[in-house]
């Protein structure tokens, strides 16, 4: 048995050490500072980037809390006209890539677009400026990230027993200090949980900061590696990007600590009911949501894809899908599996906080940025190249840039997170018993794995999966630096046409990056019901 476990323990380590590799590397970099360089950043960029990170993460942070707790305890909570279809509609904004929802709003609201000339021609206004300040980036990120809230809002919200509520009712207290005194507490850590994903989305984002032309760390890092050729202080900035990352999740962690959940089983009864001009007007405002954060830029962009279809479709967005679906669908199937081994119920891993550790690290990635990774990445080869040349051996550069393989070890290491959360939750479901009882039976561990463990695990895999699938189709900044030679993708594809002001060509890879996206988010809603 202790063989067994240490055999175990090896394993695990080393899967879990491989895959938060790069978060080491970046933290090396500063074994190798570049004074002159850094002395520049540090005192005229960095004081901007800071302030403007900070703008853009309490905006959005505020915006998307209210937008999506509010949006999850009416849907949950309250009987209104259409409240079934709005339910799952307002997941389909997690389909749409944050940058494309940035060129769509850019191509609209611009100065040459649609609204700002009605301004000019009709009203003999003389418009407005969507890039001055900060407002329409903080709008953007709100309507396409509060589905993280919401999605992990909702859930806490089923989970609520409805005799607490309805207790409160029978006491006079009011449906609005209802919300703030009882669900709203219950609901907090779950509301917590989307924030820091939010958040760490914000952090991670290159697309929408750049087409804004707004600076913050991930553009500086670019900067860093693109302007100056210096990889070691774009990997420096990028590990302050990490403390920041490491202080939210702590923070996040702190929160939860003096919350707890009180859950029971999902019930359809609803403690409110609003019909007549109420109901109306809860209908319309969630409605509202849904047409600014998805069915408006998705009317909006078949409108350009279509009068661009005839001269846009042609063989190269066949090798377009291609690679997206090749990317998508390796990375998708290594992460689950990696994410698979390391959640399945293990008596070794109960008794051994080392084994915890390092799985706690091995899924940090996902509070990374796609840059970070990328940059670490990089960083990590070429210091490895340095040594093999100095020890007289070949430099590893030519074989490894530029390789898919490095691509794919990205988005396994960033995405770890997301499968590993969602397989971990199915895991924990199932009940010791049957453990006990196939060791009684003398059953081999790969017979208990294949024949137990897999089988209940089957939906958890799946929905972890499938947000694997659709985070690696939507990345951007990882794919931009680290692909391969002439294989672009649909994302790259969206970014270098929007950010050449070429919003109606942009509109077809976009379309087929959402038609995807949203295929994907139907199928895991349709699992999310049935779980």
């Amino acid at each position: 048995m202790e063989k067994n476990c240490l055999k175990s323990k090896v394993w695990i380590s080393v899967l879990a050490l491989l895959v938060a590799m790069p978060i080491f590397v970046v933290a090396v970099s500063w074994f190798f500072p570049e004074r002159e360089l850094w002395a520049h950043f540090s005192t005229i960029l960095l004081p901007n980037l800071i302030s403007a990170t900070v703008v853009l993460l309490i905006g959005v942070g505020v915006g998307v809390t209210f937008l999506g707790t509010i949006l999850a305890y009416l849907v949950v909570m309250v009987e209104f006209p259409g409240r079934q279809w709005l339910e799952w509609a307002l997941f389909l904004p997690f389909a749409v890539p944050a940058y494309v929802l940035a060129f769509v709003y850019l191509g609209v609201f611009d100065y040459s677009g649609y609204v700002q000339v009605w301004m000019r021609e009709v009203l003999g206004l003389s418009g407005f400026d969507i890039r001055a300040g900060s407002w329409a980036i903080i709008l953007t990120f709100v309507l396409v990230f509060y589905p993280y809230v919401y999605m992990m809002a909702r859930a806490s919200f089923k989970r609520q027993k409805v005799n607490i509520i309805e207790a409160g009712r029978l006491l006079g207290t009011s449906p609005l200090r209802t919300f703030f005194k009882i669900s709203l507490p219950l609901a907090r850590p779950a509301a917590a949980a989307g924030l820091l994903v939010t958040l760490m989305e914000i952090l991670a984002d290159f697309g929408v900061v750049s087409l804004f032309n707004f600076d913050t760390f991930t553009t500086a890092i670019y900067s860093a590696w693109g302007d100056f050729r210096s990889i070691e202080v774009a990997a420096q900035l990028a590990s302050l990007l990490v403390l920041v990352a490491f202080f939210l999740i702590y923070f996040e962690k702190k929160a939860r600590g003096q919350a707890k959940y009180y859950s029971s089983d999902v019930v359809n009864k609803k403690p409110y009911r609003a019909f007549g001009i109420m109901g109306w007007l809860i209908s319309i405002f969630i409605f509202s949501v849904f047409m600014l954060a998805f069915a408006m830029p998705m009317l909006q962009l078949i409108i350009w894809g279509w009068a661009y279809s005839s001269k846009e479709l042609n063989v190269r967005y066949t090798d377009l899908i291609i690679s997206t679906l090749v990317l998508t669908v390796s990375a998708t199937l290594i992460t689950v599996s990696i994410a698979t081994i390391l959640a399945l119920p293990n008596h070794c891993k109960k008794n051994s906080s080392w084994l915890k550790s390092v799985i706690n690290i091995a899924t940090l990635g996902y509070a990374l940025p796609g840059s970070i990774m990328a940059v670490g990445l990089l960083y990590g080869i070429n210091q490895v190249s340095a040594v093999s040349i100095y020890f007289g051996g070949q430099s590893i550069n030519q074989i490894i840039f530029g390789s898919i393989a490095l691509l794919l070890f990205s988005y396994i290491s960033r995405f770890m997170a997301i499968g590993y959360n969602s397989i971990k939750a199915s895991a924990e479901q199932i009940k010791p018993m049957f453990t006990q009882s196939a060791r009684l039976l003398g059953v081999s561990r790969l017979r208990l794995i294949w024949q137990i463990y897999l089988p209940m695990m089957t939906p958890g895999i799946l929905a972890g999966g499938l947000l694997v699938a659709v985070d690696v189709m939507k990345e951007l900044p990882a794919t931009y630096l680290l692909r391969p030679f002439g294989w672009d993708t649909l994302a790259i594809q969206v970014y270098e046409l929007s950010a050449e002001g070429l919003f109606e060509r942009a509109a077809i890879p976009a379309l087929i990056m959402v038609l995807f996206g949203s295929v994907l988010m139907i199928i895991f809603q349709y699992l999310d019901k049935k779980s």
